[in-house]
């Protein structure tokens, strides 16, 4: 029997918006209510598959509803700014998934829902409606459920006709009659007053009807009720008529046009890209490759036709240069190419072949990537790695990422897409987004490829970064995507459980935040809440935005003084960023056939050189609060093996010491001394047993401020101090520490010489700005110049420890996984019997990644869990 699934649009990408309502891609634009909508879809879709699909929208403007009661949803507020947005983005993808849309002036999307669904329903078709809405229960029949989305869009609950009288004693048409009785508050349908959904489910169960109980009023119980039925009656009926959705709408669309169809795969790629949506993009085929020598390759049906007729015997006897095959590899997309793309090779100069699909071609992909006699150049290619290590391939091959080469001559530009880079190098690339653009670039992207990576070879060696990228930046390819491949177990009955606890806090907070309020608000609502603090209680505007007084964190915390409302409102934002960005964002990154979540790091993001990682974002998660630590607790070993952690011990201001040269602080870490209790005693001049933790606090601050490049103004603000004593305190830290002093000098004055500065390795780090007539681009771009190397020479010694240890447990064959790096801290997963030999080399290779002035020192944990470890007294401990 074929099945027609009919979704309530604005109901559900409501329901994901206040389910993520903070998540954005980098460009800023609101993302979240779209990327809650189609994972939703997936989930559903994939569990239904049916033969038919539409979405339904509200229109603006009034409806038939709004003739017979003019204040229907009069007390409605229009959509906030950040869903709005997503409207027309959620429209596009959906176009281009192929899912038919419908929207009708003078109707609700649930009119429209039930006017196909009675289409189809008349047509014997089965019918599945999806909705966050309970008045689609009144739809429910033989051939109809409804699929009610709980707890944000994380959870379902299906209705057929038995559940609905399980839950209610209801039949569905009775619904309306629940309806008509008790009103509905969220669409201000008025009912009859006083009564609730308890009474009027006994009305409707003892009467059968709304109008059975209003003609038997007299016998309703109590003294009351019986006289509300009959001062009220009118406005039931027009309650019931209100709430009765309409399946007659004059719906030009027929069942035919709803039917499923290919999504066009190009541009589901495009758009997930730019929203991206890393984790939805693999549902569309991960890259493909094209293989390129020497020479112009174009690639003609004549040479395709040739390559499937000669299947697995390929002749590929690739053109000898130099020492090594030279190769290039690129992904083609587009609605020719089919799910997984296209691949193509070139077997020898000039001719380059092109498959539909895997199959040989993805043999010769893997015997490339296993060959240590080949480079392979390409753009954006960890991917394509992971694919072949998920298959259980090694890569051997050397890997020149033109996307990498790009982040390391200029990690500040704008993008890293392949098109605009070959023309920067003088190359003539198709523009993508004109008619036709998208299929010629694919067809010579690869020959693009392969002339590009020569010039940018040579741009890495007049950089002085082609040691940095072939000892660094290639090897960590292979290695985050092999950490990609793993992913972290995650325990979802924790998250729930969490989730849980976080949704009563939430509550009670709401609750406190309303009484101080003295009314109720939308706490998330910038204007409402501006409203409520600066005119109702009178608090002072810190900080104007374009569109009024701002309510940003920083405007909170210097405000939290003053009122007690302010706290409680930056404690319901933690935890309601922590609900929606970890709890329930962490539970649906869970992929069920691993129970892990396999987070995208992220090589070409940080300008300082540092990893990122996205889906989730590992960085962000708010440790210094106890929950935000709590959620580490849900980060699992596999059965049967142990989490091992490493973190490096302050190592940016062990870099700073290194850089500087300033004798105390090189000193206070060659004795291995506590740096914040010896800043304090230099700068407070006390001896260090008598620091109390109000000075240490407050020389943390300044030890990692001034390497951050922080101000007197910043200083001030931090310690909630003035700024004249935040600048005597920095006075007399440079005193103590006039190394450091000549560092941000000397740094500062060579990023003006030269237009950048370098960390240790010769990365890069250029500073346009820094001769800016405008201050505050200026002194912005100083800081960067005090802070980049500090930082991105951490970040290259951390790289330089992954590489040593990824490839000595390779060397060891033992079962030990390298899972994650977030910050400073490297995450293992180890068989216990590995335990001793793990931590052991960890700690060596860490330590010795780089030699500085001070040494290295990397503190081992393990335990079950990224919450609970313990710390490993490690023989080189003693050592010092």
């Amino acid at each position: 029997m074929p099945k027609v699934m009919l979704l309530d649009g604005n109901s559900l990408i409501n329901r994901a918006f206040y389910a993520l309502p903070g998540l954005k891609n980098s460009a800023g634009t609101p993302t979240g209510a779209v990327y809650g909508f189609l994972n939703m879809f997936f989930k559903i879709t994939e569990a239904e598959r049916p033969d038919y699909i539409a979405v339904a929208y509200d229109l603006r403007g009034p409806t038939l509803r709004h003739e017979a009661y003019r204040d229907y949803k009069a007390h409605r507020t229009g959509m906030p700014d950040d869903l709005a947005a997503q409207m027309p983005i959620l429209k596009e993808v959906l176009s281009a998934l192929g899912v038919a849309q419908v929207e009708l002036p003078g109707y609700e999307a649930d009119d429209l829902l039930g006017t196909l669904a009675c289409r189809a329903e008349k047509d014997g078709y089965q019918v599945v409606i999806v909705t966050g809405d309970r008045d689609a229960l009144q739809l429910v029949s033989d051939l109809v459920r409804v699929t009610l989305t709980k707890k944000g869009i994380t959870e379902v609950k299906n209705y057929d006709q038995s559940a609905v009288r399980e839950e209610y004693g209801l039949s569905p048409a009775q619904m309306i009659d629940l309806k008509g009785l008790m009103g509905d508050a969220s669409d201000n349908i008025p009912g009859v007053p006083g009564v609730g959904e308890k009474t009027a489910l006994k009305l409707v169960q003892e009467f059968g009807s709304l109008e059975e109980a209003l003609e038997n009023a007299g016998r309703a119980p109590g003294k009351k009720l019986p006289e509300l039925l009959k001062e009220y009656r009118e406005q039931a009926l027009l309650s019931k008529r209100l709430a009765a959705i309409e399946c007659d709408a004059p719906l030009q669309s027929g069942l035919e046009d709803l039917r499923v169809r290919e999504p066009d795969a190009g541009i589901v790629r495009r758009l997930f890209t730019e929203l991206e949506f890393k984790n939805l993009l693999k549902r569309f085929g991960q890259e493909a490759s094209v293989l390129v020598l020497d020479g112009p390759a174009f690639a003609t049906e004549e040479v395709e036709e040739m390559i499937l007729e000669a299947g697995q015997s390929l002749p590929f006897e690739p053109v000898e240069t130099v020492d090594r095959r030279e190769l290039a590899v690129f992904r083609a997309y587009g609605p020719e190419a089919g799910p997984t793309g296209v691949l193509s090779f070139c077997l020898q100069p000039g001719r380059v072949f092109r498959f539909a699909g895997a199959g040989d071609a993805e043999k010769a992909v893997t015997g490339c990537l296993a060959d240590p006699m080949v480079r392979l150049a390409g753009h954006d290619l960890k991917s394509l790695v992971r694919e072949r290590l998920e298959a259980g391939y090694p890569i051997r091959a050397e890997l020149f990422d033109t996307a990498v080469a790009a982040y390391l001559v200029d990690s500040g530009r704008p993008n890293f897409r392949l098109e605009p880079l070959a023309r920067e190098y003088g190359l003539p690339a198709p523009e993508v987004e004109s008619e036709g653009g998208r299929e010629a670039f694919d067809r010579t992207a690869a020959h693009l490829l392969r002339r590009l990576q020569g010039p940018m070879a040579e741009r890495l060696r007049v950089d002085g970064l082609d040691e940095l990228y072939w000892k660094v930046e290639a090897p960590m390819i292979a290695i985050l995507a092999s950490m990609e491949r793993w992913g972290v177990r995650v325990e979802s009955g924790g998250l729930e459980e969490m989730g849980r606890e976080l949704e009563t806090r939430i509550f009670a907070l709401t609750q406190d935040i309303y009484f101080l309020a003295g009314s109720q608000f939308n706490i998330n609502s910038t204007k409402q809440l501006g409203d409520i603090l600066f005119n109702k209680l009178g608090l002072p505007v810190i900080k104007r935005t374009k569109t009024g007084p701002s309510t940003d964190s920083e405007v909170l915390e210097a405000l939290a003084p003053q009122h007690e409302i302010v706290q409680k409102i930056l404690e319901y934002r933690t935890l309601v960023k922590l609900k929606s960005t970890y709890v329930d964002g962490l539970k649906a990154l869970i992929r069920p056939e691993t129970g892990r979540v396999h987070t995208t790091f992220n090589q070409t993001v940080a300008a300082t050189g540092r990893l990122s990682s996205t889906e989730p974002n590992l960085q962000n998660i708010p440790i210094r609060i106890e929950e935000g630590r709590r959620i580490r607790k849900l980060f699992l070993a596999e059965e049967g093996m142990v989490l091992l952690t490493a973190d490096y011990s302050q190592i940016d201001l062990r870099v700073l010491a290194h850089y500087s040269h300033d004798h105390a602080l090189v000193d206070a870490f060659s004795r291995d001394q506590d740096i914040h209790t010896r800043t304090a005693a230099e700068v407070f001049e006390v001896p260090m047993d008598q620091v109390t933790t109000e000075m240490r606090r407050r020389a943390k601050t300044v030890n990692f401020g001034l390497s951050y490049g922080q101000t007197d103004f910043g200083l001030a603000r931090e310690l909630g101090i003035t700024r004249t004593e935040a600048r005597g305190f920095i006075d007399r830290y440079f005193t103590r520490y006039p190394g450091v002093k000549t560092y941000m000098e000397q740094t500062i004055e060579a990023g003006r010489r030269q237009g950048y500065v370098t960390t240790l390795l010769g990365r890069r780090r250029y500073l346009p700005e820094i001769n800016s007539r405008n201050h505050n681009l200026r002194a912005f771009a100083e800081r960067m110049a005090i802070n980049s190397p500090i930082q991105g020479t951490a970040a290259d010694i951390v790289k330089l420890a992954m590489i040593d240890l990824y490839r000595e447990i390779e060397a060891r064959c033992l079962k030990s996984r390298m899972l994650l790096q977030v910050h400073d801290e490297l995450v293992f997963e180890v068989p216990p019997g590995e335990l001793d030999a793990m931590a052991d080399l960890v700690q060596e290779r860490m330590e010795g990644a780089l030699r500085l002035d001070v040494p290295l020192k990397v503190d081992v944990k393990t335990g079950p869990n990224w919450y609970d470890l313990r710390r490993l007294n490690l023989a080189r401990d003693a050592r010092g």
